[in-house]
């Protein structure tokens, strides 16, 4: 009797998977339905619906619900760039693409599409995409472009995983590219280029967990603060190898905002982001931040720092902050704690605001990183640099910085504060 219990398990396994369904979806209606939402209905657990190439609009294509399906949807060719849903909304005719907000499982998926025109006016936001909790969808290789009011929002406890994504000039109050209230969001391998908002201009999170890695974000900008990712109101966030350039704000942290949050960042690279004060780093009430092995450089700061550190505690470790201006290094308003850090050539002062007694102890030195080419974006490390592994000054620090030793031969020449600023003039 067992060895038939498992035989007829594992015949209804096979015949399970052997019927799953592929739908052919076109945009001028044909195919096995005629709209995506009709093709949804009649899905079954594991089957796909396959977009052909095109622009799909109207009824139908558009406020999708997945109806709690662990189904995929999918452009057949597997290209963003020629499969295409215009919500086409607008403030008088708001529309999202779709919606996550039956319990959809892990199964469910969205792969390979562009959704472009999205438009909400009304709580809740997610011009393009809502997932709203208990869902856990998957979010791959998606194009998000001229949406509002925020292209993809995460609520109430929803857990989507959204990887190599492209998020191109969406707008929101709170978060341009990706909004976070309560949600759990994971983000792989996603470029957010020049999205806005009042915070967070390519990504926000409030409260719940957030997790961002490999992800680069470029000429965001937020009217208040957090020009690329902002981190509000006990959200706790780790981010992760990611890549903050030409980001600005209007009042603070041109790149990275935590307020009355919590923070742990590492391996991330800061170039040429602008804010008033925190030029590309702040932290404000109440806020714990954790900055391991990042590298500053070229950050702006009108009338403050490249780095605004609030009234709680920011630790950093094998960090470099250098060449950063005018400002100076890091304005101290709370408890900073340095470990293996190299401050060295920013415009406004290093080792300043009650942060001297730091230096020349712990393993913290000013020197003259020696990146290999950081006018064409190489921050790795020259082979006599003071910030390579265990060695002089700082033997007893591991690397310092986001970047390892990446040429040798003879050392690059000293910048000054002069010569950057130069690069980025018009």
């Amino acid at each position: 009797m067992r060895c038939v219990s498992i035989s007829a398990v594992l015949i209804f396994t096979l015949a399970g998977s052997a019927f799953a369904a592929t739908y052919i979806v076109n945009p001028d209606g044909t195919g096995d339905y005629p709209t995506i939402q009709h093709a949804v209905q009649a899905a079954n657990d594991g089957d796909t619906i396959a977009l052909t190439d095109g622009t799909f609009t109207g009824h139908g294509n558009r406020n999708v619900s997945y109806l709690g399906k662990a189904i995929t949807i999918e452009s057949l060719s597997g290209n963003p760039a020629t499969c295409i849903m215009d919500c086409e909304g607008s403030a008088a005719d708001p529309a999202r693409a779709f919606e996550f907000s039956a319990g959809e499982p892990e199964g469910a998926a969205l792969v390979g599409v562009t959704i472009a025109g999205g438009w909400m006016t009304d709580s809740p936001a997610g011009g393009a995409i809502l997932c709203v909790g208990p869902c856990s969808p998957s979010i791959t290789n998606c194009r998000f472009v001229a949406c509002r009011d925020c292209a993809i929002l995460c609520t109430n406890g929803s857990r989507p995983h959204i990887s190599e994504c492209f998020f191109y000039q969406n707008e929101g109050l709170y978060g341009g590219g990706i909004g976070s209230e309560e949600g759990h969001p994971t983000i792989t391998d996603c470029e957010f280029l020049e999205n806005t908002a009042y915070m967070g201009g390519g990504v926000h999170g409030h409260a719940g967990t957030i997790e961002v890695t490999d992800c680069t974000f470029l000429g965001n900008t937020a009217t208040s603060w957090g020009g690329g990712l902002g981190l509000l109101y006990s959200c706790v966030g780790t981010i992760t190898g990611c890549w903050f350039e030409g980001n600005a704000a209007d009042d603070a942290a041109g790149a990275l905002n935590i307020h009355f949050a919590e923070g742990v960042i590492h391996g991330c690279t800061f170039v040429a982001n602008t804010a008033p004060d925190g030029g590309a780093f702040a932290s404000g009430k109440v806020a714990f931040a954790d900055l391991t092995h990042c590298t500053f450089w070229g950050n702006i700061s009108s009338s403050g720092a490249a780095l605004f550190c609030g009234e709680y505690q920011t630790t950093l470790e094998n960090t470099v902050i250098a060449f950063n201006g005018p400002g100076s290094a890091i304005a101290n308003a709370g408890d900073v704690i340095l470990t293996c850090c190299d401050i060295y050539g920013n415009a406004g002062g290093d080792w300043v605001y009650g942060l001297e007694e730091q230096l020349g102890i712990d393993g913290n030195i000013a020197e003259d990183p020696l990146f290999c080419d950081p006018e064409d974006g190489d921050f790795t490390l020259h082979d006599a640099s003071p910030c390579a592994p265990f060695t002089p000054p700082n033997p007893e620090c591991d690397l310092i910085g986001a970047w390892p030793i990446g040429c040798d031969g003879t050392p690059v020449e000293r910048l000054t504060w002069g010569a950057i600023t130069g690069l980025f003039r018009q």
